[in-house]
């Protein structure tokens, strides 16, 4: 590189450039023109550099050496020990390639990526950075020590490197990891660890969320959120930088919300995807990775655990040629694998199955997925049309999220279409009510649904550690089970070893509400039935619902009750009859919905609970009478005073 600052190759950087740095030290009145000619004569027998030469006589120190160089290239002069280093900037230049050409990333802005250099005038190092971070190196010139110092600093050593940890999160032997160089900065071998951790013990979601004073590091593992690392805040930005830049990310947009996708390969070879989402807040942003384990595959309907009379109910749904069935229920609930289990089930050389998903979690062979993508406008409903296009006989939609895409999947449904997709409701039955509210007529949803599968995802007990146990009387009341019944019933309660990460529990087992569209039941949809008398007619044709299915899975030892609890919020009544006739009775019923037969309820003025018989409320002095005694009748209590 000339005076000027252009670059030349290493191999004319000839004599003269040095000898105009030494009468630049001479001018200085570092060196004597004595000293000089003594290094230089010396530089003629060894062939070493003038500056190395000098400092090795002891004629000048390193630091006099770098700025007389500086001051020659006009490129600035930096004390790194004064100069905070940037971990973004430090996640572009490995700290092999540091080493090697003595040289370190300090900033970058722009795609301009400021390097200290020891000898600027190495322009295959220069060559070699930019190839490697695909960015425009800007110099600055450092002496020799203070970038070994700032390598040390930067690029600590793996024993140094390692954050404060909550739980046991350290890699093993036989855990997935991710590919990485094998010398790496200490914020990408942070984020290694943290994916390796979250491959190895199943986690769903990875968040990395900035506090005041640092970074915490969680994963969802089993739907339930746990602290695994607890972070210096000088790794923040590094660590966020890294992820976009894995992601494709825009790394210098802080402000606005970003999306993308990271695919990598474990040590066995397998790919793993990874949705990425950030997010600003007011201490940084936040960054949430979505696990998508293409190696789990599609486990069959009969593993998810539906009950015998729920599965065969679902099998019945799938031989229909035409109409619609949903899978209802909250974020992270299982909907999607229900789905891509019942189109396994589907799947055979005669069908042409597509699917529109948001993103593809699971890959099903002989089946055609394809994926929206906000960033085009190819929504759910655009995509549908298309797909409708296509000849299908089975097409999948992943989420009805409003009018246009339900409109079109009903469409499809009553025209010789088999359409599965999704809603987020709480059970089976409100699932109409949400279809009214985007817009779908009741008559419609009559005329086009088959069937409604609402479901939980309870976390399944360890079977290592669980602990037989009786449970307390409050615990059986809210269960609906009697003493009688609970003395022929092993219940039992979560442990903790080693095979569960010390929680109890392994995995999770699905709770089901599987709502079949009889005839009666569509012709209280047309009538605009409430949820309630849905509710009730489903449960006449023999539905179980959440809470029904809950419990029986606590019987059979395959959860707890608290687990139960945390899921599903209310199960006492569950297990309502009728004292008349014997039918099933909701919690809310105040009347026998099949033989008329009052067994209380609340005053619907003052909400106080009544009692049988009463003709008047105690609390408020309203008139109660019982309305209606036609058999099978829906009859409540109603206050008319």
């Amino acid at each position: 590189m000339e005076a000027g600052g252009r670059f030349q190759s290493s191999g004319e950087r000839a004599a003269p450039v040095r000898t105009r740095i030494g009468e630049r030290l001479c001018q200085a009145g570092v060196v004597t023109h004595t000293d000089l000619q003594d290094a230089l004569e010396e530089q003629g027998r060894c062939g070493e550099r003038l500056g190395s030469i000098l400092v090795r006589l002891n004629l000048a120190s390193e630091r006099q050496i770098a700025q007389a160089l500086a001051a020659q290239l006009e490129l600035p002069f930096v004390e790194l020990s004064r100069h905070p280093l940037s971990p973004e900037a430090l996640l572009r230049i490995p700290k092999r390639i540091a080493l090697v050409h003595s040289c370190i990333p300090i900033a970058i802005e722009n795609k301009e990526l400021t390097v200290a250099m020891s000898d600027p005038l190495l322009f295959a190092a220069i060559q070699d950075v930019e190839f490697q971070t695909s960015c425009r190196v800007r110099q600055v010139v450092a002496t020799r020590e203070d970038i070994s110092d700032a390598i040390r600093r930067g690029y600590p050593d793996t024993a140094l490197a390692r954050v404060v940890q909550i739980g046991a999160v350290e890699p093993t032997g036989g855990g997935a990891s991710v590919e990485d160089p094998p010398d790496t900065s200490p914020v990408v071998e942070i984020v290694d660890l943290a994916l390796r951790s979250a491959l190895r013990n199943g986690a769903s979601d990875v968040h990395i969320e900035p506090t005041e004073t640092g970074v915490v590091v969680r994963q969802r593992v089993d739907g339930l959120l746990k602290e695994v690392m607890d972070l210096p805040k000088w790794v923040h930005e590094g660590v966020v930088a890294r992820v976009k830049v894995m992601a494709g990310l825009d790394i210098a947009e802080k402000r606005l919300p970003q999306d993308g996708r990271i695919r990598t390969k474990t040590d066995t070879g397998e790919s793993i995807d990874l949705r990425v989402s950030t997010l600003r807040t007011i201490v940084g942003e936040k960054i949430v990775l979505r696990v998508l384990d293409h190696r789990k595959g599609v486990p069959s309907l009969d593993t998810l655990g539906l009950s015998s009379e729920a599965l065969a109910q679902v099998q019945g749904f799938l031989r229909h040629q035409h109409g619609m069935i949903l899978v209802v229920g909250p974020t992270g609930s299982g909907k999607t694998t229900t789905l891509s289990s019942a189109l396994a089930a589907l799947r055979s050389e005669r069908t042409n199955i597509v699917t529109i998903e948001d993103p593809v979690e699971y890959q099903i062979p002989g089946v055609n997925q394809t994926q929206t993508n906000g960033k085009i406008d190819l929504t759910f409903a655009r995509s549908l049309r298309a797909v409708l296009r296509q000849d299908p006989d089975v097409v999948l939609v992943g989420e009805i999220r409003d009018h246009d895409t339900a409109r079109v999947a009903m469409q499809a449904a009553q025209t010789g279409h088999l359409v599965l997709s999704t809603l987020h409701t709480n059970d089976a039955p409100s699932s109409v009510e949400r279809l009214a509210d985007i817009g779908i007529e009741p008559y419609v949803s009559a005329s086009a649904l088959v069937g409604i599968i609402a479901q939980r995802l309870l976390r399944r007990l360890c079977t290592s550690c669980r602990l037989p146990y009786i449970p307390d009387a409050p615990v059986l009341r809210a269960l609906s089970i009697s003493d009688d019944e609970a003395a022929g019933i092993t219940f039992y309660r979560a442990g903790g070893c080693d095979h569960c990460h010390q929680t109890g529990y392994r995995g999770r087992i699905g709770i089901y509400e599987v709502m079949s569209i009889t005839d009666a039941v569509r012709r209280l949809i047309s009538g605009r039935a409430t949820v309630m008398e849905l509710r009730a007619s489903a449960k006449t044709a023999g539905m179980r619902t959440l809470a029904e299915d809950g419990v029986a899975k606590v019987k059979a030892g395959l959860t707890t009750p608290e687990e139960l609890h945390r899921v599903v919020t209310t199960t006492e009544g569950s297990g309502r009859s009728c004292s008349e006739c014997g039918g099933a009775m909701e919690p809310e019923f105040v009347v026998c919905p099949a033989c008329g037969h009052s067994s209380g309820g609340e005053c619907f003025q003052c909400r106080r609970t009544l009692k049988p018989g009463w003709k008047f409320c105690p609390y408020c002095a309203a008139s109660v009478a019982v309305s209606s005694h036609e058999p099978g009748s829906l009859t409540r209590l109603r206050a008319v005073g």
